[in-house]
Parts: structure tokens; C-alpha cells; sequence
């Protein structure tokens, strides 16, 4: 399957007449709970035609693409809309930048990684995951008689990198088995609970509906609750965006201009 992704990658690359410069595996391959038949969230950044960074007009700046026939899901941002969210701390970006399966690399990326290492803001960074584990546990679970379990994988894991950031000053980890003792620590219940998904889903059992779980729906409340009024008390720290103008053109230049 690697193969096919890399070929995919560059079919990409000339269809729409870019770069790429990175692509990893993201999703619940990423995150090391996949089962036998979890497709693959393949994501990617690239570098647009030089043109494209000095036309007037708004362009498209990502590019969506599935192969149905493989379970593949392409979705790539272009290099000056990655850095627009590394000023804003984007978990996602954060995420990518640490998968550990890796389709295509590049100095390009090593680059920008050392940046986003200096770059990156905790208070930001929190409400990131907090965001999204809310956003997951209205929609999903919060007063729905039946839910689906898979979804308490997605909720549990952002509050347990949440917690990691506030307990060490660091950018979490993101595959669960470096988050399980971040929940493990913190409610032993829950850690059994969520253990217990994790292992039926890396079976292959149907996780596709099931009770809700009132005490890990009360503790999910309250530890996004902790974890939002935690990020609320720290300060705003101003960070300084000509790094990432810099960084944009210095990549442009030594990919595009270094060859005139």
C-alpha cells in the first residue's frame, strides 16, 4: 500500500502542478489505534508554483483528494496556509509534523519543524484539543441515548494530550499508547474504559453504537472544564510572524529561484 500512496502523491504533484514536500499517515493509523480495515488518511504539505505566492487574486490553498477503490483520503495545505496555522498553534499541524509514518520528507520540512519547536504556544495549543474534544462530545455523545464508541477514542485522546501540555510544558505526544498514561494517571476508571475500546476496535470488532458511559461523560466534562479554565488563566504571548514570512521565502526562492 505504500507504494500506491507514493504514486498517488505524485500523480498530485502533476495534476496540480506542485511540490510536495511532506506527507505522513494521519488518523487512527497515526495515533496507533487502526484495525485490519482502517482506511488510510494520508496528509500533506506542499509548495505552490512561484506565481502563485505573488498574484493579487485569493487562490485555493489545500488540495482534497480519495481513492474509494483503496481507502485512501488525501487532504494537503499549501506551505504559507500551514504556517498561518503554525501562528495560531494548529493541533492538527502539530500532529502531522510528529507522525511517526512518514511518505515523503524533505530539508524543506526539517526546517520548518525546527521553527514550529520554537513557535509553538501552550495556551493555543490547549484550547486546540479542548475545541475539538468539545466539538466531538456535543455532537456525539452528550445526551444521546445511544453513541458511537469510536468517538470516546477521539475525545479521550485530545484531553490526555491536553493534560500532558499542562503538566509538562510541552507538545503532547499523539499516538495513544504515550497518551494511556496520561488517563491512566488521572482516573484509573476511565483508563479501563477507554483500554478496553481501543482493544475491540484493534480487533476488529463493530464499534459503531453502544450505551453512553455516565462517569466517563461526567469526568470528560469536568477535565475539559480544568483544562479550558487552566489555558484561560495563562497569559497571551506575543509572537513575532516575520520568522514565518522569512521562512516562506526563503523556501520559495531555494526551491523556484536558486535554478535562474
Amino acid at each position: 500500500m505504500r507504494n500506491k500512496i507514493i504514486q498517488s502523491l505524485e500523480e498530485i504533484e502533476r495534476r496540480h502542478d506542485v511540490r510536495i514536500l511532506y506527507a505522513i499517515e494521519s488518523g487512527s493509523r497515526m495515533w496507533g489505534f487502526a484495525s485490519q480495515n482502517s482506511d488510510y488518511d494520508i496528509r500533506f504539505l506542499y509548495a505552490s508554483r512561484q506565481d502563485y505566492y505573488i498574484s493579487v487574486s485569493r487562490k485555493r490553498d489545500c488540495i482534497e483528494y480519495t481513492d474509494k477503490e483503496n481507502d485512501l483520503d488525501f487532504s494537503g495545505w499549501d506551505l504559507k496556509k500551514a504556517l498561518g496555522l503554525l501562528y495560531k498553534s494548529n493541533m492538527s499541524l502539530y500532529e502531522w509534523l510528529r507522525s511517526p509514518i512518514i511518505y515523503r520528507d524533505s530539508p524543506h520540512i526539517h526546517k520548518f519543524r525546527t521553527l514550529a519547536d520554537n513557535f509553538w504556544d501552550m495556551k493555543s495549543l490547549i484550547y486546540s484539543y479542548i475545541h475539538l474534544a468539545r466539538h466531538n462530545y456535543k455532537d456525539y455523545i452528550d445526551g444521546k441515548e445511544t453513541v458511537r464508541l469510536k468517538k470516546y477514542l477521539y475525545i479521550l485522546r485530545t484531553i490526555a494530550a491536553s493534560i500532558y501540555a499542562m503538566e509538562n510544558s510541552a507538545v503532547p505526544p499523539i499516538t495513544m499508547p504515550e497518551l494511556l498514561p496520561v488517563i491512566e494517571k488521572a482516573d484509573k476508571k476511565v483508563h479501563s474504559f477507554l483500554t478496553g475500546i481501543i482493544e475491540a476496535k484493534k480487533a476488529g470488532e463493530e464499534l459503531s453504537a453502544g450505551n453512553p458511559d455516565g462517569y466517563v461523560n461526567a469526568w470528560i466534562e469536568r477535565t475539559m472544564q480544568e483544562c479550558s479554565d487552566f489555558a484561560e488563566q495563562m497569559p497571551d504571548i506575543p509572537r513575532d510572524i516575520t520568522a514565518l514570512d522569512r521562512h516562506l521565502y526563503e523556501t520559495i526562492k531555494e526551491m523556484y529561484f536558486a535554478d535562474n
